[in-house]
Order: C-alpha cells, then sequence, then structure tokens
C-alpha cells in the first residue's frame, strides 16, 4: 500500500513555482539551538564515508534520512565534519524542490530530527551561508510537513511525523521558556500521546507484537522528551508513564547478549542501539515477566533465560510490505539463553529475501511442536490460533509456564498444551508437550515434530537413542538432552544474524499420532540439563 495519498493535480501543484513560493513563506532567522543528542553513530561507517565511500547514494531514502551524519561524528575530525557538510549541500542541491519519494512527510520528520540533534556538531561552527542556506532548507521542509503529516496512512508514520515537528517546533520557532513555544509544544503532544497509546496493548507492548516496531515508537517518545527539554517544557505524566511501560516490555524481549530474541521480525538492530534507548528511559531493574496483552512470557533463574511466545498475531492490510502480511506462526515457540550466550533459538525473519523470510514465518522455524508440518496460527487460511489457557507460577525450586491453544482445533479436533519449567539454579529446563483429542471431526495427523533450533554457536552430538551432547562455545560445562515419548534425531537448520544466513543444528523429536483419536493424547517429556563432564567429550 502508498505510504501517503496525494492526487495528481495536488502533485502537480506541488511542482510549480506557486508551491514553492508557498513554502519560501516560511523564514527561520534566529540561530539553531544546540541539542544535546541523545543517540550515538557507527564509526567504522564514517570512517568509510569520510573516505568517499559511500554505502548508499544521494538519491536513495537511507542518505535522505541523514543518519549518516552521527556516523561522520563518532568517527570524528575536521575531515568528517567538512564530509558533514559538502554531502549536505550536495543533496539540498539535489532536491531543493519538491519531490514525492524524498519529501514524503514521515521522511522529512526523521531527516528534520537527525539534522536538529546534530547540529552542534556539524553546523554551529559553520560559517553564515551554510548556517542560513540550512535553516532556511529545514523551515521549508518543517512547512510542508505541517502541511502533509495527515496524508500519512499509516498510524506508526503519522507519529513519526509528528515528533518531527515537536523537534523543528523547538529547533526553528521557539525562543526557549517562550509561554507561545510550550503551548504549541504541548499541543502537538495532546496529538501525540493518544495515537501512541492507540498503538499499545494495557501492558505496554505494541499491538504488532514486533519488538523494533516497539523500540522504533519508544525511541520517537523518547526525542520528544528531548524537545521538551531542551525548552523547558514540564515533562508530562501521562508521556512518562507510557514510556517506562514500553521499556520494561522492551526488556523483556532481550536476551544477556543484549540483543532481542528472535520472535516476529526482530534481530536486525544490534545490542547497542537497544541498549542506548533503554539507559535513557531510567527504568533499571523494571522487567516486565508476564505481557499477557502482548503475549510474551520470561523467566529468569540464575543467569538462564527463556522467552516464551505466549500470543497470537493477526494480519494487517495497513502493514509496510507484502511479506509483513503474514504473522509467524511461532505460539508457544520458545528462546533460552545461558549466561551471555543463546542456546535455543529460532531462526529468525531478518533476511533481505522476502520468499525465505516467509518460509522462516512458519512454524517450524521455531522451536515449537507441529503437526505434519503444517502451521499453528493459520489466519489466512481461516484457522487462526487462540490460547485457551496460559498460567505462570512459582514453585519451591523453580519457575513453570502452563499455555493451551488451538492451533489445531478446527483442522484436526486437537488442543496443544506446553509446559515449560526453568530451575531456579538455572541448570535445568524440562518441558512437556500434550497433544489432547477433544472429539471433534477433523484430519487424523500422522506425526507430531518437535525442533529446538540451536544457535550456530552451539554443537550437538547424539550419544544414546534419545539423549544428545551439547557444547555452548566459550562455555566450561555441557548441556544434556534427553526425551521420553518420541525419537530424537538431529537435523540441519539456519538461522538469520541480521541479513546474514547462518547454518546451524536443530534437535528433532518426532512422535507418531496415527492413533490420537483412540488413544485420546500423546505426550512428549523432554528436557536440557547442564553437566559438567559433557565439555571433555565434545571439542
Amino acid at each position: 500500500m502508498k505510504r501517503w495519498k496525494l492526487s495528481k493535480f495536488e502533485i502537480l501543484y506541488r511542482q510549480s513555482w506557486l508551491f514553492r513560493w508557498q513554502l519560501n513563506e516560511a523564514e527561520a532567522s534566529s540561530p539553531l539551538p544546540v541539542f544535546l543528542d541523545p543517540w550515538k553513530g557507527n564509526p567504522q561507517n564514517g570512517a568509510l564515508i569520510a573516505q568517499g565511500n559511500l554505502p548508499h547514494p544521494l538519491s536513495s531514502e537511507t542518505f535522505a534520512r541523514f543518519d549518516w551524519i552521527r556516523d561522520l561524528r563518532d568517527y570524528g575530525g575536521s575531515r568528517a565534519r567538512m564530509t558533514a557538510r559538502a554531502l549536505i549541500l550536495r543533496w539540498l542541491d539535489d532536491y531543493k524542490n519538491w519531490s514525492f519519494a524524498q519529501w514524503r512527510p514521515d521522511l522529512i520528520a526523521i531527516r528534520l530530527t537527525n539534522l536538529a540533534l546534530t547540529y552542534g556538531w556539524f553546523g554551529h561552527s559553520a560559517d553564515e551561508d551554510f548556517q542560513t542556506v540550512l535553516r532556511q532548507m529545514m523551515a521549508v521542509q518543517f512547512r510542508c510537513l505541517s502541511l502533509d503529516w495527515q496524508r500519512l496512512t499509516l498510524p506508526f508514520d503519522q507519529l513519526v511525523a509528528l515528533s518531527g515537528l515537536v523537534m523543528s517546533q523547538v529547533a526553528l520557532n521557539m525562543p526557549l521558556q517562550s509561554q507561545k513555544g510550550a503551548k504549541d509544544i504541548n499541543s502537538l503532544l495532546d496529538l501525540i500521546v493518544p495515537k501512541v497509546k492507540g498503538q499499545l496493548n494495557p501492558d505496554g507492548g505494541h499491538k504488532s507484537r514486533r519488538p523494533e516496531t516497539h523500540l522504533a515508537l519508544l525511541r520517537l517518545m523518547l526525542e520528544c522528551r528531548v524537545a521538551m527539554a531542551q525548552t523547558g517544557v514540564a515533562d508530562r505524566p501521562d508521556l512518562t508513564e507510557t514510556t517506562l511501560k514500553m521499556a520494561a516490555i522492551t526488556k523483556m524481549w532481550r536476551h544477556g547478549t543484549g540483543e532481542f530474541a528472535h520472535f516476529h521480525y526482530a534481530g536486525s538492530i544490534p545490542a547497542r542501539d537497544i541498549e542506548q534507548v533503554i539507559a535513557r528511559c531510567a527504568v533499571k531493574g523494571r522487567v516486565t515477566s508476564v505481557a499477557e496483552n502482548t503475549g510474551f512470557v520470561r523467566l529468569s533463574a540464575a543467569r538462564s533465560l527463556v522467552i516464551m511466545d505466549a500470543g497470537v498475531s493477526k494480519p494487517s492490510s495497513t502493514e509496510r510490505s507484502v511479506s509483513e502480511l503474514h504473522p509467524p506462526a511461532s505460539v508457544f515457540a520458545f528462546e533460552f539463553s545461558v549466561s551471555n550466550h543463546q542456546f535455543i533459538v529460532n531462526s529468525g525473519q531478518t533476511s533481505p529475501e522476502p520468499r525465505l523470510n516467509r518460509a522462516l514465518c512458519q512454524t517450524v522455524a521455531h522451536s515449537c511442536l507441529t503437526l505434519d508440518g503444517l502451521d499453528n496460527h493459520r489466519p489466512h487460511a481461516n484457522l487462526p490460533a487462540a490460547i485457551l489457557s496460559l498460567e505462570v507460577t512459582t514453585a519451591e525450586d523453580g519457575f513453570l509456564i502452563e499455555g493451551l491453544h488451538d492451533g489445531y482445533g478446527k483442522s484436526h479436533g486437537i488442543l496443544h498444551k506446553r509446559q515449560l519449567f526453568l530451575a531456579k539454579s538455572g541448570s535445568s529446563l524440562r518441558g512437556r508437550d500434550t497433544l489432547s483429542y477433544i472429539g471433534a471431526p477433523g484430519e487424523i495427523p500422522s506425526e507430531a515434530l518437535i525442533r529446538f533450533h540451536l544457535h550456530p554457536r552451539v554443537s550437538a552430538a547424539k550419544i544414546k537413542q534419545n539423549q544428545i551432547l551439547l557444547k555452548i562455545h566459550n562455555q566450561k560445562t555441557g548441556w544434556v538432552f534427553k526425551c521420553r515419548g518420541g525419537d530424537v534425531s538431529l537435523d540441519q537448520s539456519v538461522y538469520m544474524d541480521g541479513p546474514t544466513r547462518l547454518s546451524c543444528q536443530q534437535i528433532v523429536i518426532r512422535r507418531s499420532t496415527a492413533h490420537i483419536q483412540v488413544s485420546g493424547s500423546a505426550d512428549i517429556s523432554w528436557a536440557f540439563n547442564r553437566h559438567s563432564p559433557a565439555a571433555k567429550k565434545i571439542g
């Protein structure tokens, strides 16, 4: 779908001298303020850009965001500063007139925000001619953003545009401590806060259930607070409360490595970028354990961590790409990490190839149970899953998750119950998967498979019929996997490390279900137990 709507007549008008004249009414005569930029760049990219190796062409959307200014700044030096100014002037010369792609409202908002936040490094010491050109360009695009932000079709993009208006209002139009300026900022925030809450579940998680979409929205909220601090506008309780709830959910999705668990398209944002957002939320120690509305559960014990998907996602016609119209079928899939090492994972959906991402959305690409290779959540086939029950309890020796879903109920008359138990010592993760026939008509499945995808830095070797020895690289102790109720084997798998596809292994449990309508149920029990001597047997 189109990101924003303009009629052919409106496009023609924006390409005319009359629209240029209308925008040039905007003036910015006062010096731009110097902000304390909360975000860091990538100095390695900055080094390449300073040497003349642009990672993206000037005509690309990625370049037009102007995030790359931080890369140059964090690389440092006068050469990097001069390069930044030269590239900004080149882009301004190429796109000084309105362009449907380069002047899309949300892209203008991101560009203006980045220019405002980094101005203290590249622009404050520049000559007067450069500063005049920059101020006038920012004023013109700010006016265009004010006119067009409501034409954006996606609610999230509208929030990007509104947060850009807040930052630009501060940078271009607001004398510090001005009562009128404060009123204008609060008027924009009165629009933003309800729209943000409309994107969130009551527990503070984004309704898309996508960690990286959630993080992007939280970052917008923090940028609004930076703008408020610049003008002396008092922090708003509604904005503070929302930020804290979102930060607690953000921490819930993180492993000890600082990276997001591979659920729902997460995995492309580096741990350092996640950390800098969380660090600016002032939410020390607060982590959500059960996000019932968003549908995730987190168990933690002695530096061992389990994150489980305990919800379902709905397909949306308002998503940005065709591949994302298919929500991952990951009901009751989980990831398990030990200390700063990931152990049991999901394959992830961060490939630049849409077809591969579609395949990795399937249940078989997650550490979960499948019947005959079918997804456990099929909304496009009118076979959506529903969570029938979910309980998280604390026992004397550990923590227990019990969940029941009907993803195979309509098609097979079968319910799936998963129990996960994490010992307080962190040295044992035990599980039981139970399939129960409820007497409803449906297909008779031939086989149930449970998969445990192993991180690429985990080695595995079969030692007995239903036992596997496991070793996490750089850890002294090993682990033993055992199973009762199915046949265990090792197979190949894939893991997406950002855009890179890596080879890894997976443990597969097979259990015949051909007679489940007679027997009524099928139980498969399994366990991962820490075992020190294993370290000597696997290199």
